[in-house]
């Protein structure tokens, strides 16, 4: 075996590159929520700039969703590509349910139990905690935000409905091609799909759009939700999903044309296409500071898609057969907090949330006027969120993962049987 082989098999493995990617998001987000805090006219001109710039970092959220599109779809495609059978939904459904069910439950129910024991005003407290333990909280602007005090959560259940949907097209995938496989033909598939996607979207946007009453964030999370509506919607989300998935596609055919990719490889082209497509996404960023929510997208969708979300996906797709560049963004540090990233995700607006309350009156939306107090409590929210992420991963999330992945079997293994050549 050839010392690329062994390398490229080292690091594919993990996709080498995401867990950079995972931190990074994470970090944004937490970033996006805690720039809120600054009082911003007391503020520099240069301040009012970053402020502005850590805003965008709500991006976090779609870099998340073409994460998932990426690394779920990976098992799939290596059994498309390699002639094996469709993979195991039980076991996808199993190690899905393991990933999210129980640090989200946790965290959730810890939410609902402080809204109830500390008094806090919630609007539809039953009804948008029941949508959130069922994972259907954005079908509707009332329960869109399950908890009241765990802003973040909102985004999970349109991640579940993703985890849904793209089973389902791999499925229509693989029953299509099942005599004869080809690449290309599935690139074409996924691409249609995405069309189909973005015409459903446009349906959503012409049925559901709510009207204006009490619609905006001076009417509290529920009225934020419905400013929010349809914009912000599952289907129109899958999406971002679905360009995470093209990612992954191309990752395959490169790793499956070992010698035209050796060669790009030596040749750097990957490490340019890596570093490129994370500084084009940043100087994009930089760019779009002052535009306003929506702009820049397509149907209004949030995050600048499919602009930005195309530029990730780019950087999924060249860091796994890069010689630096996903290593470096994969360093230590960005490894563990894309290890604890999802207690991260879930717990630290909630942090934010009770100290305001609580605690720190200036700590929320426009409050805090010295940027040294700023950094001050940003720094203590971000080490108490680590501390309880770290908890949560080792001693909840953790041991449940390890029993989903006892079984080797699963949506990662080759069915050497009906295999069939790939064009």
């Amino acid at each position: 075996m050839s010392q690329f082989k062994e390398e490229r098999s080292s690091s594919t493995n993990r996709l080498i590159g995401a867990d950079g990617l995972r931190a990074l998001a994470c970090l944004v987000v937490m970033f996006h929520h805690l720039s809120q805090t600054i009082q911003v006219p007391r503020q520099t001109a240069a301040v009012q700039e970053l402020q502005s710039f850590l805003l965008l970092g709500n991006v976090g959220v779609s870099i998340f969703f073409v994460l998932s599109g990426y690394l779920l779809s990976y098992p799939f495609w290596k059994q498309y590509m390699h002639g094996g059978e469709f993979p195991s939904i039980k076991q996808y459904a199993l190690r899905r349910a393991a990933r999210i069910m129980p640090g989200y439950y946790v965290a959730f129910v810890v939410a609902m139990i402080l809204v109830l024991a500390l008094n806090i005003d919630a609007e539809h407290f039953w009804l948008r905690s029941l949508a959130g333990l069922t994972f259907t909280s954005g079908f509707h602007y009332i329960t869109f935000f399950p908890s009241e005090i765990d802003g973040p959560l909102w985004s999970i259940s349109f991640e579940v409905f993703s985890y849904l949907l793209m089973p389902l097209f791999m499925y229509g995938l693989f029953r299509l091609f099942r005599n004869k496989r080809s690449f290309p033909a599935a690139m074409l598939y996924w691409a249609g799909v995405l069309v189909v996607i973005i015409a459903a979207n446009q349906a959503v946007h012409a049925a559901f759009t709510p009207d204006e009453e009490l619609r905006g964030w001076q009417y509290g999370l529920i009225g934020g939700a419905k400013f929010w509506i349809p914009n912000y919607n599952p289907v129109g989300f899958f999406g971002h999903f679905a360009i995470g998935i093209l990612a992954s596609g191309l990752v395959c055919r490169l790793q499956k044309s070992e010698r035209a990719a050796k060669k790009l490889r030596a040749a750097g082209l990957f490490d340019l296409l890596a570093a490129g497509s994370l500084l084009a996404a940043a100087v994009f960023l930089w760019a779009m500071r002052h535009e306003p929510e929506f702009g820049w997208s397509l149907q209004n969708q949030p995050f600048f898609f499919p602009f930005f979300t195309v530029l990730i996906g780019l950087f999924l797709m060249a860091a796994p057969l890069s010689r630096w560049v996903g290593g470096l963004v994969d360093n230590p540090f960005f490894r563990y907090t894309a290890k604890v990233s999802f207690g991260l995700y879930i717990w630290h607006h909630m942090i934010m949330k009770l100290a305001n309350l609580y605690w720190l009156k200036d700590f929320q939306v426009g409050g805090v006027v010295r940027m040294d107090r700023w950094a001050l409590l940003s720094a203590g929210v971000i080490v108490v969120s680590y501390g309880i992420a770290s908890l949560s991963y080792f001693f909840i999330e953790k041991p449940i993962l390890d029993r989903s992945h006892h079984d080797r079997s699963g949506p990662g293994s080759l069915r050497k049987n009906k295999v069939r050549k790939v064009a």
